[in-house]
């Protein structure tokens, strides 16, 4: 997909307020500048929501439980999951999956190689595309 045609796809949901649940002001990244790979973009409104900070996670597993096996943990309980302990994380942005990838160590800190990624237009659409498709 051409920088023109995310450009046109983000500038139908640059009239859509982002929300925000803290109520504080969205971080902008180290730099404070955001920008397409190929140049900025021509729309002023995209290029402030291209600068806009989302919520990233990355899980390994998930399972259901009832209430009372959760009101039953206590410190050292053990939880287990139906997934071997090397298996992929699932990366999510704002609570959709798009892309799974391997841990990392960085410094102290972990992090997630990227091994699978959605096309932009899939990513595009987690983050609120539904709109962008009127």
């Amino acid at each position: 997909m051409s920088s023109a045609m995310v450009e046109g796809k983000m500038s139908k949901v640059a009239h859509r307020p982002a929300p925000n649940p803290s109520g504080a002001a969205a971080q902008r990244p180290p730099g404070g500048r955001v920008s397409p790979r190929h140049g900025k973009p021509r729309d002023p409104k995209v290029a402030r929501i291209l600068g806009l900070s989302v919520p990233v996670m990355a899980t390994l597993a998930e399972r259901g439980m009832s209430i009372e096996a959760i009101l039953g943990i206590s410190v050292g309980t053990i939880v287990e999951f139906d997934v071997p302990a090397d298996a992929e994380l699932t990366l999510y942005v704002a609570n959709h999956a798009i892309g799974k990838g391997q841990t990392v160590k960085t410094g102290e800190n972990f992090g997630v190689r990227i091994t699978q990624i959605d096309t932009v237009e899939h990513r595009i659409d987690a983050l609120g595309g539904s709109a962008m498709h009127t």
